[in-house]
């Protein structure tokens, strides 16, 4: 982490932003002390697969969803670890909902401004209609794991505002002579009040 945060203050140097920012760890100074965290998050995103057959010229499947999702989290000595549910529409035919996990490293550029990345892992549940079955739709799970970034503006000692993209790599897959539902990308931007106390 001081290795990445090295690199980046000497970035920084390197292309003239403004000499008068202050970058600190608050850990060396002994502020840090543990944090809980509950976020409501709410964004949009597609989720798509690629060409399904490059010489028959057929374009890729996206479709896009919204979503919500309530986290629970703990962040402390730069790090947060988020759990999460975030059920997600796609479109009228699709409904997945999922669980994961979020880890993150936070670079503080300000006592109000800070940036994040991290990694991302869970488990996805959905439901596509399905006219064969009996009951209408078929149900399945599949894992997926990706990235996330963005940053965070702090209001005050407790409340924040997020903002930040994430991408994961998941297969879902459910392939009939009916319908053809085959993803195996997911794309998220979302905006999130924090509670942090």
């Amino acid at each position: 982490m001081r290795i990445l945060f090295a690199i980046l203050l000497l970035h920084i140097s390197l292309f003239g932003v403004d000499d008068t920012l202050e970058y600190y760890f608050p850990e060396e100074n002994g502020e840090t002390q543990a944090k809980r965290i509950i976020s409501i998050e709410i964004g949009k995103g597609e989720i798509s697969r690629p060409k399904a057959d490059t010489l028959a010229k057929k374009e890729d499947i996206t479709r896009d969803i919204e979503f919500g999702a309530i986290k629970l989290g703990a962040e402390d000595l730069g790090m947060r670890l988020f759990l999460s549910y975030r059920p997600m529409e796609v479109e009228k035919d699709i409904f997945t909902h999922s669980f994961g996990l979020e880890l993150d490293s936070m670079v503080d550029i300000s006592s109000h401004f800070r940036f994040f990345y991290g990694l991302v892992g869970g488990v996805i549940l959905y439901q596509i209609e399905d006219k064969n079955s009996s009951v209408g739709y078929t149900k399945d799970s599949t894992g997926y794991y990706g990235l996330e970034g963005g940053f965070i503006i702090a209001f005050t000692e407790n409340y924040e505002l997020e903002i930040g993209g994430r991408y994961s790599v998941t297969n879902i897959n459910n392939d009939t002579p009916d319908s053809s539902y085959i993803f195996d990308r997911l794309i998220h931007y979302y905006l999130a009040f924090n509670y942090r106390y």
